[in-house]
């Protein structure tokens, strides 16, 4: 038997035409409805007429019966231009911004020599026309520019070098402050500029964390340039030139070390450390007595360093001393492997190196030897060790 189903599509018109009919009921009563956007304009405040603003009624009072406010009455002199002269360049500047704040411009412009100096006779200044620029950048600069911590709008390290500076030289306390911020932030960066900016560039940041008596900028700075001279071969020259005319015995003896490392090298040496140190014939006769001297004298820190295994203390070891036996006894055995003495005899800090990895391979080799807390303990005691080499570096060129 089959079965024949007859579809009547009129049941599914008059379904469809009530949809139809509600929605277009809704759409009337939207449209009837006010909208919101007229809503916020029926309720906007009328436009405020300013008259109403101004107190026309105020009862006239004397000259000598009126209060000028102590802070916010300006004298005229502060207003107007005044113009710099810096190298070939002139500057036109407000003097608002160079009085915001008590600094030498207050001073320079209460001179009566510079009152109504004109574009033909401006003032006269002992800076570089791109660092009063930079300088004038910070002055005029917005709260958001300051602030800015993106990388397109953030101020490059030779701004902050020269705001700084400048503000340093012309008293301005508050930007010189925000500059050294800026600058000890990048510094901590250890991608930073210490690590890939020319020496001159670390230079003049070290030079100025010492003019400007900032120590956690100096601290900072002396401890990347340390590694840096160490370990790649930047140009110390302009660095050592800071170190010596401020007296950063702790760059200077690094960089001095490198120095008669790299002359100890060129003159070559076996692993008997017959070779002296052939120094060039430029360098001056005391000078090279002195870093003969030195060379004698880490030679000397050498052997003590390779005979005497630095000591530790774990507090979670229950074998203690059983490790140090076995420490005592790698650590001299590290002292004497090719990798140590292929450096050169002076070379403390590259032989300690050497050893540094010899006995981290045979720590882990080792294991059943020495516990995780007292291996753990004695390579953080090398690390310990080379510091104090680091610091001391000076003492070994004493005189010079």
């Amino acid at each position: 038997m089959v079965h024949i189903y007859v579809l009547n599509p009129a049941h599914k018109l008059r379904f469809l035409s009530r949809l139809l009919l509600k929605g277009s009921k809704r759409i009337l009563r939207q449209v009837g409805a006010p909208s919101p956007v007229e809503e916020v304009k029926q309720t906007r405040k009328p436009k405020i007429n300013v008259f109403h603003l101004i107190k026309s009624d105020l009862r006239h009072a004397p000259q000598e019966g009126l209060t000028r406010n102590p802070e916010f009455y300006r004298d005229e002199s502060e207003g107007g231009f005044c113009v710099f002269r810096v190298e070939n360049t002139l500057f036109k500047v407000h003097k608002c911004y160079l009085l915001r704040e008590q600094s030498a411009f207050g001073d320079m412009l209460s001179l009566p020599i510079v009152e109504g100096f004109p574009d033909d006779a401006p003032i006269p200044l002992f800076d570089t026309a791109e660092q009063f620029q930079d300088l004038l950048w910070a002055l005029y600069a917005l709260p958001s520019q300051l602030a800015s911590t993106t990388e397109p709008d953030s101020p490059s390290l030779d701004r902050l070098l020269n705001v700084a500076e400048l503000a340093n030289k012309y008293c301005i306390a508050s930007y010189e402050t925000w500059a050294l911020e800026k600058i000890l932030a990048l510094a901590q960066n250890p991608m930073g500029f210490l690590r890939y900016a020319t020496p001159e560039a670390c230079a003049r940041a070290l030079n100025l964390a010492v003019l400007c008596n900032h120590q956690e900028l100096l601290d900072v700075i002396t401890q990347r340039l340390v590694a840096r001279i160490l370990w790649t071969d930047v140009d110390r020259q302009p660095i050592l030139e800071v170190a010596e005319s401020r007296g950063l015995r702790k760059l200077q003896g690094v960089a001095y070390y490198k120095e008669l490392v790299a002359i100890e090298k060129a003159s070559g040496y076996d692993d008997n450390d017959l070779t002296r140190p052939v120094f060039p014939p430029s360098m001056s006769v005391e000078k090279r007595m002195l870093f003969l001297a030195a060379h004698h004298s880490l030679s000397n820190l050498w052997e003590c360093v390779r005979t005497t295994a630095p000591t530790f203390i774990a507090s979670g070891c229950t074998s203690h001393t059983e490790c140090l036996g076995s420490w005592t006894e790698m650590w001299q055995s590290a002292g004497v492997a090719s990798q140590t003495m292929r450096h050169g005899s002076a070379d403390v800090l590259g032989r300690l190196k050497a050893m540094m990895i010899l006995l981290r391979k045979s720590m882990k080799e080792s294991s059943s030897q020495v516990t995780l807390d007292c291996t753990l303990a004695a390579l953080e005691s090398i690390t310990t060790a080379r510091d104090d080499i680091v610091a001391g570096l000076m003492d070994h060129f004493q005189g010079y």
